[in-house]
């Protein structure tokens, strides 16, 4: 989580964290991201880069000036200059001296490819696209409460069992990429610390940690649109594409153990399938 402060006087880090540079004054400085600890000038260019993407500054148009970015986040004129030269680099935007600096291109996202290999995978999200970006987690909410209905007809238990209920998005390299709902027995899983869910593989922990076998994952995919509060999530605008996809997932002796929901941006995910015909 992200501080705000000046930032031309302190480095904020997170609890128990320390960093070499937080006695001296430097041109730029560090913030943690999760487990990751980065410059603020890669913030500042990685919010410009989200916001010529969802179009708030589109081609041809100005970005704010560098008096203006270093007003707002809080940092001398040579961090914003720094953040601008990778976008310029990235052939993003122009600068034209005596007018400001432009966008140049929209900015064409990462796509990601869910079961790459056109096969049935149930190896979940981190492992299977973990080599193309690093993939963390914002845990929004995770509560305990009664199965109900619905997901009791598919766990085959009482609709008053109580199940893990969690909310996260994930996100690829610090962007906001999908928001996966997941429902999960206790009689399972009877605990599921917040840390894993933030940091690590829920599929690694149950297998792992829980000495559960996986056996295999049923999947649904629709298209849909994201309305405002997913949309919010996200930092995308309203109605933009959604890759819904819809799994139950059982372990190796064909007991359900989690059933989730998941909401993908369209622009950035892509799924294969493959079939191969028999003579």
């Amino acid at each position: 989580m992200i501080q705000h402060n000046n930032f031309s006087d302190s480095v904020i880090l997170a609890p128990g964290r320390s960093c070499a540079l937080a006695s001296q004054r430097q041109p730029f400085y560090c913030f943690f991201s999760g487990t990751a600890m980065k410059p603020v000038y890669i913030l500042i260019r990685d919010t410009l880069r989200r916001d010529i993407q969802n179009q708030k500054y589109p081609v041809g148009s100005l970005i704010p000036s560098e008096r203006e970015l270093a007003e707002t986040y809080q940092v001398t004129r040579a961090t914003v200059q720094k953040a601008i030269a990778h976008m310029q680099q990235e052939g993003l935007v122009k600068k034209v001296v005596g007018k400001g600096t432009f966008v140049c291109r929209a900015f064409a996202p990462p796509v990601y490819l869910l079961n790459p290999e056109g096969k049935n995978s149930a190896l979940g999200v981190t492992q299977e696209l973990s080599e193309k970006a690093t993939i963390t987690s914002q845990l929004i909410y995770h509560v305990r409460q009664p199965a109900g209905e619905y997901l009791a007809s598919q766990f085959g238990v009482p609709a008053d069992e109580p199940v893990h209920a969690i909310r996260r998005v994930r996100l690829f390299d610090d962007v906001p990429a999908l928001i996966e709902d997941s429902y999960i027995p206790l009689a399972i899983v009877a605990t599921i610390d917040d840390d894993t869910l933030q940091h690590h593989s829920l599929y690694t922990f149950i297998e792992q940690t829980c000495r559960q076998k996986i056996g295999g994952t049923d999947t649904e995919v629709a298209a849909s649109l994201f309305n405002a509060e997913m949309a919010t999530l996200l930092a995308v605008p309203v109605n933009s594409p959604m890759l819904h996809i819809k799994e139950r997932t059982w372990l190796a002796d064909g007991t359900v153990f989690n059933y989730s929901w998941s909401y993908n941006r369209g622009d950035l995910f892509r799924m294969r399938s493959r079939k191969v015909l028999t003579p």
